[in-house]
């Protein structure tokens, strides 16, 4: 491909609803409040009840990092959660490994920029660690903004907010990954490893299961056109959940950031016509 794609993810919202984005973070018009403001969310106003804890195994999840933790708020940074989402399907014991908790009530986040003290981009190869310390107050508009998203027993789960915020700070705030971005990016600043992008026209069922086999982060965006099929959203990022075989047939399962609203499955031989860009990070 010579275009990297951006994926503005216009739909993207934590409480079950179609937040048109842009527009309205939280359904209020009057909202004009600066993007980089750490407002209080909906579960945090409920301090009183709930008390914030970095992990948490929900009823029905098989371990405390499940990607169903992860509920996509107000902005268009699905190509930020879907490479946290594909961490969390395959290498959770690299999320504990990043979150490092402070006595002060703080966590710093071991990221990665570029060996040049830069931001890494497409055709990054030299990466260095960076922690990136974070408060535990999160915008009402960040993931898992629900009150009642990941919540049980009294608890509030927030290792995925600490996580979209530290690659927020990381970005220079919040409103530098609110506008989308591509997964490539996304994976490098999480892993310290290369990544890139492939068109889908060009995957075949070997490429997909050495990515596989290599424990590699894929992610798969979607072209801006309407109506497309499998329940796919236009202009968005999804986490690669496996390849099985159906009736003969090689079929991809994608999983959605939403937290809601999971695709089809659909034949690798279809992928192409709606999916314009495959994205692969690797992970050693």
């Amino acid at each position: 491909m010579t275009n990297h794609h951006r994926l503005y993810d216009p739909n993207g919202s934590g409480d079950g609803t179609d937040a048109q984005f842009p527009g309205t973070l939280d359904g209020n018009s009057n909202d004009t409040g600066a993007f980089d403001s750490f407002r209080t969310s909906a579960a945090a106003q409920a301090s009183a009840v709930l008390t914030d804890t970095l992990y948490l195994q929900e009823p029905g999840e098989t371990s405390a990092i499940s990607v169903a933790d992860i509920n996509q708020g107000q902005i268009g940074d699905c190509f930020v959660l879907s490479s946290i989402g594909e961490l969390a399907l395959f290498h959770q014991a690299s999320i504990m490994n990043m979150i490092h908790t402070n006595p002060n009530g703080t966590e710093t986040v071991t990221l990665h920029e570029a060996s040049n003290g830069q931001l890494p981009t497409f055709g990054t190869t030299s990466f260095k660690a960076i922690g990136v310390t974070v408060s535990n107050s999160f915008p009402a508009y960040a993931v898992d903004n629900g009150a009642n998203q990941d919540v049980s027993g009294g608890y509030k789960e927030i290792w995925p907010q600490v996580l979209e915020k530290a690659v927020a700070t990381l970005d220079g705030g919040y409103g530098a990954i609110m506008n989308g971005g591509n997964p490539v990016i996304a994976m490098e600043e999480l892993t310290g490893q290369s990544a890139t992008y492939m068109s889908p026209a060009a995957l075949t069922l070997a490429n997909l299961d050495s990515f596989v086999a290599a424990g590699d982060l894929i992610a798969m965006d979607t072209s801006n056109a309407a109506g497309l099929p499998f329940n796919l959203v236009s202009g968005h990022a999804y986490m690669f959940e496996g390849v099985t075989t159906q009736a003969g047939v090689p079929t991809v399962t994608l999983g959605n950031p939403w937290g809601f609203d999971p695709p089809a499955a659909i034949p690798l031989s279809q992928l192409s016509r709606d999916v314009i860009e495959v994205d692969v990070g690797r992970f050693a």
